[in-house]
């Protein structure tokens, strides 16, 4: 028990004590600090507002990509019954393909009635201009090249439009799509590296100015976790500050520039960054904490 209220006495003080080291370590360097912190926000921010731009018109071509998925094999008019289903199950035998159905001329004149594109067309053709289809649920556009070469090749196929879209067209939007993944890693993890470098410097300088402290610390028995506590807050407190300045920035982004670029840019729909604004400003606040703190354990301590 009486171990216990010892602790409880003396616990806050050391922790105090440990704090003022720090304090009196930073407080002649606040200048360096600042612009240190500047310049990692000013990074952050610059890397938040790329990725919050690919991470939108991935969202977008992701959309376009599930819409792409529902791939169409047109029908001919004079189709018989066993040459459609004939022709379904060869679809559905082939790999990448999750299912096939039959859409009439009729369900294709009410959906396209529906559609904003279509509706026109449909009001002012007379009679019924769009054909019967196979709708191919697709794992991925890139497999529209296998069911294509089924379809071209069959007689129950329109062969003067014979799928909804080319293979080539689905090859391309599947390689952008993977291509803007890679850039949102790609971006995050550059933006990072800087960040970390730019920390490293001040920390570095910040021991070496106090080269001979930490010496003197260092023979008296200071714990070596002690010394080292001032450089990881620092870095901490570098990552905090530059993420905040970061998710300012990209707040303003995604409630100004956002909604700036789809009412000039109608063909460009971004869509709402609400949600991946949030989603970005946390990812950056947990990943650079963790890659200036891994950089402030890195940096050696006088012996």
């Amino acid at each position: 028990m009486s171990g216990r209220v010892s602790v409880l006495v003396w616990g806050p003080g050391y922790v105090g004590g440990v704090l003022g080291y720090c304090w009196r370590c930073w407080r002649h360097r606040a200048m360096a600090w600042g612009a240190t912190a500047l310049a990692v926000g000013a990074v952050l921010s610059l890397a938040g507002a790329a990725e919050l731009f690919l991470v939108l018109a991935e969202r977008s071509l992701d959309h376009q990509a599930r819409s792409a998925s529902e791939f169409q094999v047109f029908l001919a008019d004079e189709a018989q019954a066993g040459q459609v289903s004939q022709l379904e199950a060869k679809i559905a035998a082939l790999p990448g393909v999750e299912g096939v159905s039959y859409r009439s001329k009729a369900e294709a004149l009410r959906l396209a009635s529906q559609d904003p594109t279509l509706h026109q067309m449909a009001e002012e053709t007379s009679g019924n201009p769009f054909p019967a289809s196979l709708v191919v649920d697709l794992r991925s556009p890139a497999a529209a090249g296998r069911v294509a070469a089924v379809a071209v090749a069959d007689p129950a196929t329109d062969h003067q439009v014979p799928t909804s879209y080319t293979p080539g067209q689905g090859n391309r939007l599947e390689a952008f799509l993977s291509m803007a993944r890679a850039l949102v890693v790609g971006v995050a993890v550059a933006a990072l590296g800087v960040a970390g470098l730019v920390a490293t410097v001040l920390l570095r300088s910040e021991i070496r100015s106090r080269r001979a402290e930490l010496a003197i610390l260092t023979l008296v028995g200071t714990p070596r976790p002690v010394i080292r506590l001032p450089v990881l807050v620092e870095a901490v407190s570098l990552a905090l500050a530059g993420s905040v300045l970061a998710a300012v920035t990209l707040s303003l982004v995604g409630t100004r520039v956002v909604p700036l670029i789809n009412s000039y840019l109608p063909f460009l729909q971004l869509g709402s960054a609400v949600g991946a604004v949030g989603l970005i400003s946390l990812v950056t606040l947990a990943s650079s904490v963790v890659v200036l703190g891994v950089c402030s354990l890195m940096v050696r301590l006088p012996r």
